[in-house]
């Protein structure tokens, strides 16, 4: 059955139950958000725990178990489906289910002005995080879909666009940057040529890009250089590739180089698969749509086919607040494995942006980014419950979203 129409289970209640020493008071929804919410989010006394339990939890590996346990501290994910303490603030939400934190692969959310600088097609000293305005009310909208952390990603204008900086949904909250120094941007694009500045073709965007790559191996480039740094793959990077073709070159570079890259392809995925395979490449799908083909929702099924991790990007907020689940849901529609399609907006999106120490899954060590939602995370008709960023309750739905 698709998940675009699998049963969604709906919750009991959609407050929270508080309980304190094996104590429990029953609160509205909008007035326990009123009481624990604040402006900054919900903090618990110094020396309790926070223990969010449900009737289900997306494992690390993409799996939807029955019964959900978390047990937070200092911000934290301390322990997982083990006995609550007995002095922990309890969080109940009865059939929902617990999932990481959703996390955008390609967004430009928050983002103040352009997202490059055209002088120059090579632009690796420029930062995302410059653009940030942590204070859009685009962030919000993000992290009530779910989102709690996104990549701030240069566009496609340039071949070497500058660091994306991974950041906070939230808002004025807890919006900011969690590493201001992600993965380098890359871009095969069209986007890329300019009839006032080289390169002017594919052909010369090509032979540009490897000629800054075998001048930056060469050793001549000043000490922690960025450019340096990733010839020498030290730091990692994602380069978009609009066409077969484009992901070919890019997977190439892979073996030439010994490049740390991430390919963003999406069209030509059935015809490339096998070939991005054997090099060992990761690649993110997306944004998807309602009115994307047949072949593009069928890629991520086309690269796990051939053993490809595969992320899902939402590209927001050029793109819906939500698209990042509606993007896994139509790629599950398509083929994808549901566990796949989960980890495509967890765990693989944290892995493409070197997060996975801190982000992505619902394990003992990762900072506390999780959300509950009403019944499967891919089944578009669950609804956002409750977000946790860093261990703090930053969003509690409505008493009466129930009936909207």
């Amino acid at each position: 059955m698709s998940h675009l129409a699998s049963s969604a289970a709906r919750p009991k209640r959609l407050g929270a139950r508080i309980a304190r020493g094996g104590r429990s008071c029953a609160l509205p929804a909008m007035l326990l958000a009123a009481l624990v919410l604040g402006g900054s989010g919900e903090t618990a006394a110094a020396d309790k725990a926070i223990v969010v339990r449900a009737a289900r939890l997306v494992t690390p590996d993409g799996e939807l178990q029955d019964g959900g346990l978390v047990v937070i501290r200092d911000g934290k994910i301390a322990q997982v489906g083990e006995t609550a303490p007995a002095d922990a603030v309890i969080h109940e939400y009865d059939d929902a289910a617990i999932c990481p934190g959703l996390i955008d692969v390609a967004a430009a959310l928050g983002a103040f002005g352009n997202l490059s600088e055209n002088q120059s097609a090579l632009q690796p000293a420029a930062a995302a995080r410059d653009a940030l305005d942590r204070f859009a009310p685009q962030l919000d909208a993000a992290l009530r879909s779910g989102v709690t952390a996104f990549a701030l990603s240069p566009d496609d204008q340039n071949l070497v666009g500058g660091r994306i900086a991974i950041c906070r949904s939230g808002g004025a909250g807890v919006g900011g940057l969690i590493a201001p120094d992600g993965p380098m941007k890359l871009s095969l694009s069209p986007d890329v040529f300019k009839s006032d500045r080289e390169p002017t073709s594919r052909t010369g965007a090509l032979l540009m890009l490897r000629s800054a790559i075998e001048s930056a191996r060469s050793g001549k480039a000043a000490a922690g250089d960025a450019l340096a740094q990733l010839a020498a793959g030290k730091i990692p990077a994602i380069v978009s590739a609009p066409s077969g073709a484009d992901a070919l070159a890019a997977s190439e570079m892979v073996e030439d180089y010994g490049l740390k890259l991430t390919i963003m392809h999406t069209r030509d995925a059935l015809d490339v698969a096998g070939e991005v395979a054997r090099r060992k490449v990761g690649v993110i799908v997306g944004p998807l749509t309602w009115n994307s083909s047949r072949r593009e929702t069928a890629a991520a099924a086309a690269y796990e086919k051939a053993g490809v991790p595969v992320a899902i990007a939402g590209g927001a907020p050029l793109f819906s607040a939500d698209s990042v689940r509606l993007g896994a849901a139509l790629a599950a529609r398509g083929g994808l494995s549901a566990a796949a399609a989960r980890r495509a907006i967890t765990s693989n999106a944290a892995a493409v942006l070197g997060m996975s120490e801190r982000l992505g899954a619902v394990k003992p060590g990762l900072e506390a980014d999780i959300v509950l939602f009403s019944g499967d995370p891919i089944d578009l008709r669950s609804r956002v419950l409750a977000v946790y960023v860093g261990g703090r309750r930053v969003y509690l739905a409505p008493a009466d979203a129930d009936e909207q």
